[in-house]
Parts: C-alpha cells; structure tokens; sequence
C-alpha cells in the first residue's frame, strides 16, 4: 500500500492546491468526522503520496473547508465554518512553505441597517465560486432553515471598475431566495417561485413545505449548456441531485427542473447526506466528480466507511462534463482502512522477532447485523524495516463468533509465563465486555490462542462504553493493574490485589496520576513504555479530542505525573485517538502507531536520544529532596545528586527559568523571586543521565 499509514478516510472534502515548489497541484482533504486535514503530494505517475509535512500549517477547523483563490494572485485561499458563518484565510504561502493569514471572521455582507455575517449553517456546504464570471467570487448558501438558496453577490470588482481592479469580499444579499426554487426534501423541488418579487419570496406555483436545514451546494455547468447548474446533496438523502439552469449565470437564474438519479448512467447511491467536489485529480485538465458523506458521526451505523469517497472521472470535456463511475475508496484503497474506530495492538504474534499488528474496529455492515473482530496483518519484514501484510480481516473468527462491536485489542502478559496474551475489550449492546485469550504457546514461538477458552475478565461494572482500559503493573509488584480512561478526562487506578491468574482489582484512585479530568478533552487512551531506554517508564496519552501528551509515568501510584513533552510538533492525528507501542525499527525505542476515529493509523517513529546507563544510580537518590525549601516565598537551593543543569517549568511544561549549572551535592540558590504563586518543577538535566523533577510551591 502506498500510504498504509495515512490514518483513514470518512467523510470528506477534497480541494487541490500547491503544498511543495513543483508544477503539481496537490490534493488536500478534510475529513469532517476526525475534523482533520491530510495532504497528498501528486506524483508524476498521477498518484497521490501522503505527506504529512503540511498538516500544521492549515488551521485547525470544524465542519467544512473550502480551498478556492478570492484575490487572484493564483494561490487558493481557504474558507471555512465559523459559528453560524464563514472564515477565511490567505493563502501566503511561498517556495513550498505552506502558510495562511486570517482575514475575516466572519465574511459580511452588506444589510439593510449596515454589515452582517453571511449567515452558514454548520450542517451544511455552501458553494463558493465565481457565478457571475466577473472576477471575483460569489457565496451561495442555505438561508436559515434549509429551503431556499441565498445568492451573495461580490461587487468588488463592480464598484472598483478599471483594468486595476482587485477582486474583494464586497457582497451583498440578493434577495430572500434565488434560482426560483423551494427545496422541500429528498427528490421534491418546487419550481416557479418568484425570487424577484422586489426581494421577497412569492408564493409557489405548487404546493411546497419547509424542508429542514441540512444541504450542499456545488455550482457549475454539468451539461454543456453554458448555464450553471446546482448539484445538491440533502441531509435526509441519499443521492445527489442535478438542478437544472435554465436562463443566466447571476441573480436571474432560474431552474426549471430536478434530475435525482445523477450521474445518469451510474447513479450515487449509498446510506448517507452527501457532498460534491469537482476538482482535477487526474490532471487530464477537466474537473473530474468526488462524491463523500457530509455527516459528524455515523448515525444508525449504516454508512461503510471503508468505501466512502466515490470517484468519477470526466470523460467528457471542461465546457461538457461525462462523469464515469472509477471507484468508490478514491485513496482509501491505498491505506489501512478498517471503516473507524481504528484500535491497534502490536507484539511478535508468529515467534520470528518483530512485531505484529492487530486492529480493532467499530464493525462492519453483515447481513446479520453490524460486527466487529480483528484485523491482522503479519510483519513480513525485519526488526529494522517493517512490512505488514494482511493476513485477514477476521483473526480467530470473532467477528463471526462474538456479536459485538468496538473492538480494542491489547497484547501483554497477564498471567506471568512472559508470553504476550491477547485482551479484548468490546461491545455487546450498551455492555462492555473483556475477555483474555491466554497464549498456550511456548516463550519465542508463534503465539496460540483458543478462542473458545477465551476467560471473561472480572472488570469494575462502572466502566463505561466510550471508556479504555490499559493494563499494566502500576505499582511494580509483579501484577497487571488496571487503568481506565474516564470519557471526562480522568484516568482511574484499580490496584490488582488478587493474583495474575485471579485478578482483583481495587479502586485505588479515580484520579490517577493527577490527569485533570476536562470533558472537552474526553476519553484518554494510554501506553506505558520506556520510550527512551533509561529503564524507567514514560506515559502516552491520546485523547478523544486528538491531544497527544508524554509524561513521566509517577516512581508511586500517588505522585503526579510529569509533564515532559506536549507533542506539539506532530501534525494533528484526529480524534477518538488509541495507542500501541513497540519498537518497529530496530533502535531498541518504542514507536508510536495510532488508531483513530477515521479508521486507519498512523505511525509515530520515536526520535528520542537512547539514554546509556552506566551505572546503577543509589536508590536514596530518588527519595530524598534535593530541592528546598518547600514551600518558598522566593529562594529554592538545589543540591543535586549529579552535576547537571536545573531548569524551573511550570505544569504547561514552559520553562519559566533556564537552565543553571549545578555541581553534585553542592547548593545552588534559584530566585523565583519574579513568578507567580502556584507549583513548580525543578527538572535536573545531564548528559547520558534521567531527567530528574522536584516539585516547589511558591507560597507567599
């Protein structure tokens, strides 16, 4: 596959713009489900290539997005939802550095008493593109309610006129409605509505009712004619709709005639609002037809998100479109994609050194109801260059024995023969369900697992259905613990206090390790790993809301944990984000693979400098303070156990005083003097040695 790890695709919206310094454009995607962009190099073969370099330079943003150029400097500029309107952004990019500069939020409109918000719902798709052909671009949208289209005339270059006349966001209202047109619902237009009744809708020539909100709008001449039609897909709908044009390309349009089964000789057909995109993916110099669900969620489970982004190539001409149906996962058959809620786990599953790949799902379409298993996909490579293939889609047969959904994977040992077991958390109806698959199978060959001796695992009934479970021994006994990503944010420690074979687990705290419980940030999902070779454990969180974090996981169940990197440098992976961790390419470090909630993953290659350990340090180092008082009005000495250099940062994970060079055991005096109140950390830095943090209070 030539972008495997390009994350998954749901419902999306495709624009084409230039990301590097060739003569390509390239093609962006925003998927309206993870609120995610992904860009796509084009190559010279006429692929597209993932590259994820210029995810960060797009801003982040909710419901749609629009790449269209409004100031002609041939650079496409992108608009976006605001709340209950439209948001723009220049596009200032130069020599392959990717950038944009907000210029209006909202756009305006000239109103009877002075400037108004162009009014967007966050259902729908507006159709921004230059209708009338004067040079600048237009804006039509729902009105409020869903039934009408309003046309924002721009006047820009109207009202500057000259050969010098720059296109502008000069716009004003046309009207209560335009193209003479009631949309009542899925295949039901009324026609003969007098939009130019001095302004105001007249009444029908039939019988019409109000539609409710919900539609996308594609503007362009879709039969050669030289009139614009309206291509329009409806929230209650599951297929797109051709509205004819019948007169001019301006305010006087007037459509005359409604073409549901469109395109005629392969209709879209499949369970979900959708939306139109007609750009040139296949650089033949014609806009070819991109068809994708415009929906938040999945709602009923009725749409397959493995194959939702329709591909229909023009065959026809710029000025007289022919649209042929090529495919329907336009760039999904190119990645991993198991439809959503991607959950992956990885571990040597055939006994020959490197790690396996598992992957859970929220399920597929079957005619005997919506099910979920495992995915498998071997490593036919090496420890050092890893190549999954896949093996099959339905690992043990789960998905045809089990009746649930929402499966989540984990490998690890939970009954202490060192041989990775396999975990499911899963859903059957509103229940969450764990079972263990013990791994019969000796240490270092392939492992075995019998699905029907699969143990139910005695889990706390409170867990919810959006929660996560991780098991790890938290608090180095020997036994797997359990913790549990709260959908408010928080991370629960159940302390294993049976055995590995008879686990118990007792509520310990609902707050473990200090995660401050934020609903915005929702469910966390956890890896516990050493990430950097230093024989201590570091901390992953993913988020429900797509936040990446790395602490240091706490010396005790009680102590907090460290902030040591908020990830920000990673373009953002979506939402309903879950993590596995193992070394794929042969540095000893754990990488990243990241599931989502767009079906697909991700990978995250681990960069950190592999700590050397020389020594085994004194265990009194860990216990006792080296930096006090505590807490201080002003002054804190350090006196560390090793040379090195102290910084102070505060729980964002901000330096707030750089580092100072500090001697073993010899006192060094801090002024804090100039900070706020509040707690602080003082982070102990040397070469080839652990961070170090000690906690301050500034009290005063």
């Amino acid at each position: 596959m030539p972008n495997a790890f390009a994350g998954g695709l749901n419902a999306c919206q495709f624009s084409m713009m230039k990301l590097d310094s060739d003569t390509r454009d390239d093609l962006v995607v925003f998927d309206r489900t993870a609120s995610k962009v992904s860009t796509f190099l084009a190559q010279a073969d006429g692929s597209f290539r993932y590259d994820p370099r210029y995810e960060s330079a797009f801003p982040a943003m909710l419901n749609w997005m629009l790449l269209v150029d409004y100031d002609a400097d041939g650079r496409r500029d992108l608009f976006t939802y605001t709340t209950a309107g439209i948001r723009l952004f220049r596009n200032i990019s130069t020599a392959g550095q990717v950038r944009f500069q907000l210029v209006a939020d909202p756009l305006m409109v000239e109103g009877f008493s002075g400037l108004l918000p162009i009014y967007g719902s966050p259902v729908d798709i507006p159709a921004i593109t230059d209708l009338d052909d004067d040079g600048d671009i237009d804006v039509l949208a729902a009105q409020v309610g869903g039934s009408y289209v309003v046309y924002y005339e721009n006047l820009s270059r109207n009202r500057t006129p000259g050969p010098k006349a720059l296109p502008g966001l000069d716009f004003k209202r046309n009207g209560d409605c335009w193209g003479n047109f009631i949309i009542n619902d899925c295949e039901a237009f009324a026609f003969g509505v007098n939009c130019q009744g001095g302004g105001r809708i007249a009444t029908p020539t039939s019988g019409a009712r109000p539609a409710h909100s919900g539609i996308t709008l594609t503007i362009a001449d879709t039969d050669g004619d030289n009139r614009k039609d309206i291509l329009l897909g409806h929230v209650g709908c599951f297929n797109v709709n051709q509205i004819r044009n019948a007169t001019s390309n301006d305010a006087k349009a007037n459509f005359v005639s409604a073409e549901t089964k469109f395109p005629a000789n392969a209709p879209v057909d499949f369970p979900s609002f959708l939306a139109t995109f007609l750009e040139d993916v296949d650089a033949d110099g014609d806009a070819d037809l991109l068809v994708s669900p415009n929906n938040s969620g999945n709602d009923g489970g009725l749409t397959d998100y493995r194959t939702s982004n329709w591909f229909y190539r023009n065959t026809g001409t710029r000025t007289k479109p022919a649209y042929e149906l090529v495919q329907k996962n336009f760039l999904q058959d190119g990645m991993i994609d198991l439809g959503e809620n991607s959950a992956p786990a990885l571990a040597d599953l055939d006994g020959d050194g490197d790690a396996d790949l598992l992957v859970g799902h929220a399920g597929t379409i079957t005619s005997a109801g919506t099910r979920a298993g495992l995915w498998y996909f071997e490593n036919k490579g090496t420890t050092n260059d890893p190549a999954f293939e896949l093996v099959t889609t339905d690992y043990l047969g789960l998905a045809q024995s089990l009746n649930v959904t929402y499966t989540v994977p984990q490998l690890i040992d939970m009954d202490g023969n060192q041989t990775p077991d396999l975990v499911l958390t899963s859903r059957a109806g509103r229940v969450v369900q764990v079972r263990v698959f013990l791994n019969t199978a000796p240490r270092g060959t392939a492992a075995r697992y019998v699905a029907a001796e699969a143990r139910t695992w005695p889990v706390p009934a409170t867990i919810g259905l959006r929660e996560l479970l991780t098991f790890a021994d938290v608090d180095r006994d020997g036994l797997v613990d359990l913790l549990v990503g709260k959908q408010i944010g928080t991370v629960e420690y159940y302390r294993n206090t049976g055995s590995n074979g008879a686990p118990v687990y007792t509520p310990q705290s609902q707050t473990f390790a200090n995660l401050a419980g934020d609903i915005t940030t929702g469910t966390r999902s956890l890896v516990v790993a050493d990430l950097n070779g230093d024989n201590r454990p570091e901390l992953v969180t993913g988020s429900y809301n797509g936040q990446l974090r790395l602490y240091r996981f706490p010396d005790s169940p009680t102590q907090p944990a460290v902030l040591l990197d908020s990830l920000n440098n990673l373009s953002f992976a979506g939402t309903d984000l879950t993590l596995a961790a193992a070394d794929l390419d042969g540095d000893k470090l754990p990488d990243l693979v990241l599931g989502s909630i767009a079906g697909g993953l991700r990978f995250i290659k681990n960069d950190s400098e592999k700590v050397i350990i020389t020594a085994t340090e004194p265990t009194t180092d860990d216990t006792t303070p080296w930096a006090y008082p505590n807490p201080t009005d002003r002054y804190v000495t350090v006196r560390p156990p090793h040379d090195g250099m102290a910084e102070v940062i505060n729980l964002a994970g901000q330096v707030v005083r750089a580092g100072t060079p500090v001697r073993a055991y010899n006192e060094t005096t801090i002024d804090l003097g100039d900070l706020p109140e509040g707690t602080y950390l003082v982070r102990l830095l040397a070469p080839n040695k652990p961070a170090r943090v000690e906690k301050v209070v500034i009290w005063r």
